[in-house]
């Protein structure tokens, strides 16, 4: 491919003519300081057109150095009449091997690919080296998001929100998509509890033939998200709480029933009442914690008079619904 080196000034540049951008949503204080410590090290990529030049690669260093006084800068020259597929496998596989992108960069650049190739067509190196599998609904995910413009991009970019959820809500309305997201953004919980979410909200939605934004935006998750008083950990909890609740009334409805009863019949410290995973079969534990064998004693002298109480019975029955026999 026709390439030349030279300085070029900056009234020769187009910044404005943006077709090759890959957009960096997130700050890169390592890259200012690397400048404004070394200078520019990697030389920008430039394409001749209709007279002047567009920017391939360097838009950031670019707008560094005019920002700091510089006239011109070395850069890599292409010719007018280099094919822009040949370009653009270029620009990518810089961009994918010169360091670690973000989730909005990764988007853009499998938008782009979508636009070049078939999705069976796209040269496995490069889904390679994003880690990105080749299956055309997963790329159709990836475009997706960035196609929903600057505002998405950006909280995708923030580093806040895990990519397995990214791409599990990409599929879903706009306005759902954007009301997941600000939530995860918001709480910065791990990947796994971030999945757990996207995952329980779309259940509920289903089968409530609602949207994701329908569930997102009810007062009680708004409540918790607003709270003054949670820190981002305890909010979590909460929504999961809520969410669970919603996706299982029922199962809910009888562990709230088990820890009320539990509460009222007065165990001792050092003793609990285990039920079986939801509640389901007739295999129940009583686990006793102790230092000593009289702390044992006293654990098994008052769990004896607990085992004593009415209350005991009604821990193991499950609460009676409105909807049965018309009383609560």
């Amino acid at each position: 491919m026709e390439t030349d080196w030279r300085l070029v000034t900056f009234s020769e540049i187009d910044l404005d003519d943006r077709t090759f951008e890959i957009r960096k949503f997130s700050g890169s204080p390592r890259l200012r300081e690397s400048l404004a410590r070394l200078g520019i090290i990697d030389p920008p990529w430039l394409r001749k057109k209709r007279g002047r030049h567009i920017v391939i690669d360097g838009f950031q260093r670019l707008g560094w150095a005019k920002e700091n006084g510089a006239q011109g800068i070395v850069c890599r020259i292409f010719s007018e009449h280099c094919d822009d597929l040949e370009l653009w496998m270029q620009r990518i596989e810089k961009k994918i091997f010169e360091r670690e992108m973000d989730l909005a960069e990764k988007a853009q650049i499998i938008s782009t690919l979508l636009r070049l190739f078939q999705p069976d067509e796209i040269p496995g190196f490069f889904l390679s080296g994003i880690d990105v599998v080749s299956r055309p609904e997963v790329l159709r995910r990836w475009a997706l998001l960035s196609s929903e413009g600057a505002e998405i991009l950006e909280i995708i970019a923030s580093g806040a929100i895990a990519e397995r959820a990214a791409i599990e809500v990409a599929s879903w309305d706009k306005k759902s998509r954007a009301s997941a997201l600000l939530v995860l953004q918001a709480l910065r919980c791990s990947a796994s509890i971030q999945v757990e979410i996207v995952e329980r909200v779309n259940e509920i939605a289903v089968r409530e033939t609602k949207a994701g934004a329908d569930i997102l935006e009810n007062p009680r998750v708004r409540e918790i998200l607003a709270s003054k008083d949670s820190n981002r950990r305890r909010k979590t909890q909460e929504l999961r709480e809520f969410l669970a609740e919603l996706r299982h009334p029922r199962l809910s409805s009888r562990h709230k029933h088990f820890q009320r009863e539990v509460e009222a019949l007065g165990l001792p410290p050092g003793a609990r009442i285990i039920a079986p995973v939801a509640f389901e079969g007739n295999s129940w534990k009583m686990e006793l914690s102790f230092t000593g064998p009289e702390e044992l004693r006293k654990i098994l002298e008052s769990a004896g008079s607990a085992a004593e109480s009415d209350r005991l019975d009604s821990i193991f029955r499950p609460p009676v619904r409105r909807d049965e026999g018309g009383q609560s």
